[in-house]
């Protein structure tokens, strides 16, 4: 297999494991109002679980391997780059609507 389809083959596999994720935990990376240095923290656990992995193997967590954190490490920095580009993207909102006020629906204190 050459290594532009065999990074396909793994891109894919990664899109299937976002899609599972994201129907599982929905669309809070995106949605949640996290700031940069919270999702980079994320990002820096799964660095952290790659690293004992790599020191201790699979005990502890076997049900997720090496491959596994691998992974989600390329979904992380996929989902970084949708950020950026939803961002960059992103049209100014419009100001939200105020309601007026009539003069006998305000309190007055004397």
């Amino acid at each position: 297999m050459n290594r532009a389809k065999h990074f396909e083959k793994i891109a894919k596999e990664c899109q299937a494991l976002f899609e599972k994720k994201n129907k599982a935990y929905g669309d809070d990376y995106f949605t949640g109002g996290y700031s940069d240095l919270e999702r980079w923290m994320s990002v820096k656990r799964k660095i952290a679980r790659l690293s004992s992995k790599y020191e201790k193997g699979n005990e502890g967590m076997p049900e997720e391997t090496i491959k596994d954190t691998w992974m989600d490490l390329a979904i992380y920095s996929m989902m970084e780059l949708m950020m950026m580009e939803t961002i960059k993207t992103k049209e100014p909102k419009e100001p939200k609507e105020t309601k007026a006020f009539k003069k006998e629906e305000l309190v007055t204190f004397s």
